[in-house]
């Protein structure tokens, strides 16, 4: 099962369209190519580092590699790692990087700090071929570094059968806080609940979105955590779970939402795409839909996106062969077979409309990425929202109150910042 709590970053570059300036080696490289490639392109010997999610991916990593390597006269040798963070921080630890590397935006403020990122991206294309929220997600320090590779966004997931029972049609279907919580409460009988969510922030903060709320400032500067709209969303989401119409999955010995939904003891759930791989393997039998995760009160949309970069090390001696390859990963054409290989959302928003267009069932998901909220990438963000999700089945059970975890969370981000 996919849990997809991966962690974005937040420093939003106000000027993305200007060009940027960032420093190589010491040396100030500023201008429309921010850094300068090297090494040739063709002959060149590359190494691209992975983590798979299977033998699906696996199979096409290995063939885009092949493909481009066979085209350009450049060589791939391609890593899929057993253990990716660990063997990527031992690369770089070591002085023999990967050239080439999956990198998920809760890295990339971490790796830009080391200077261990070439901020290449602009040598691939603009950032309006790509959905704002990612590019937001590899922006650190007004700098993009690198191309979002791909994309996954939270949905909410309706159990059709169920739905019907109910005596439920499109005419009631959850685009408001107000439908979710009267659908919710229609669908919860004896053994199955309305709706499950997981017990974490990286599922919880859809609905801080949609209350117009945010992790941080416009800037990127400042935590936000207790603002009232965060503060209101969670008190929304408490008062659902003390009505016992909403759960989180240990409630229903569920490992994640995903598996409370596969085994009908929830008829709703909130869920990312990845979703349709495990409904599609462990719950065949189970009939349902995706739609768009619901409005606030002030109808504002919202959800999280969760996403991976292609990263080039700023130590390769290839750069100029590494960023020609990742044109090639990144053209339209080949996130589209990424995207019928192993079910990704291709980051380009052309390729996005593309496969939603021939694939309704994503539609729901590549919807949010209109308005997607990137995660944190603050350097020990982790060990934060560790402590704020430990809290977090306490608001079922009334042991948690949401103004002082939103309150300790807000200290616990600041005290991150402070030099």
């Amino acid at each position: 099962m996919k849990k997809r709590n991966i962690v974005g970053v937040v420093a939003l570059s106000t000027a993305l369209m200007v060009p940027l300036v960032a420093t190589i080696g010491g040396t100030v490289a500023s201008g429309a190519t921010t850094v300068k490639l090297s090494g040739p392109t063709k002959g060149a010997k590359l190494t691209l580092m992975y983590g798979s999610s299977g033998t699906a991916e696996t199979k096409a990593v290995n063939a885009a590699a092949a493909a481009w390597g066979k085209a350009s006269g450049n060589k791939v040798s391609v890593i899929s790692a057993s253990n990716f963070s660990q063997q990527l921080a031992q690369g770089f630890a070591g002085g023999t990087p990967p050239d080439i590397f999956y990198l998920s935006s809760s890295q990339l403020e971490t790796f830009a700090k080391q200077g261990d990122l070439l901020p290449y991206a602009s040598h691939v294309a603009s950032p309006s071929a790509f959905y704002p929220a990612l590019v937001k997600a590899y922006t650190y320090n007004k700098t993009w570094y690198c191309v979002p590779k791909d994309f996954s966004n939270l949905a909410l997931e309706i159990n059709t059968t169920m739905w019907k029972a109910a005596g439920l049609t499109n005419a009631d279907l959850p685009t408001t806080w107000a439908k979710l919580l009267a659908d919710a409460k229609k669908l919860t009988h004896k053994g199955v609940v309305g709706l499950d969510i997981g017990n974490t922030l990286d599922r919880l903060g859809a609905f801080f979105a949609e209350n117009g709320g945010s992790y941080m400032n416009k800037e990127g500067t400042k935590f936000t955590f207790n603002s009232p709209q965060n503060v209101a969303a969670l008190k929304y989401v408490q008062s659902m779970a003390k009505q016992g119409i909403l759960a989180f999955p240990p409630q229903q010995s569920a490992g994640w939402a995903g598996e409370a939904f596969g085994l009908g003891k929830a008829a709703m759930a909130t869920e990312g795409n990845w979703i349709i791989g495990a409904m599609a393997s462990s719950y065949p039998k189970i009939k349902w839909q995706a739609v768009a995760m619901p409005a606030g009160p002030k109808g504002t949309r919202g959800t999280l996106t969760f996403t991976n970069c292609w990263g080039i090390a700023n130590q390769t001696k290839d750069s100029a062969a590494a960023v020609n390859f990742v044109k090639y990963l990144t053209s339209v054409a080949q996130q589209l077979r990424f995207a019928n290989a192993f079910g990704v959302l291709p980051s380009r928003i052309a390729a996005a409309n593309a496969y939603a267009k021939k694939n309704p069932s994503v539609a729901a998901f590549v919807q949010g990425a209109k308005y997607a909220m990137p995660q944190v990438s603050t350097v020990g963000f982790p060990t934060v929202q560790a402590a704020f999700d430990n809290q977090v089945l306490g608001l079922a059970t009334g042991s948690a109150n949401p103004v002082t975890m939103l309150n300790q969370l807000q200290s616990n981000a600041e005290a991150l910042l402070r030099p």
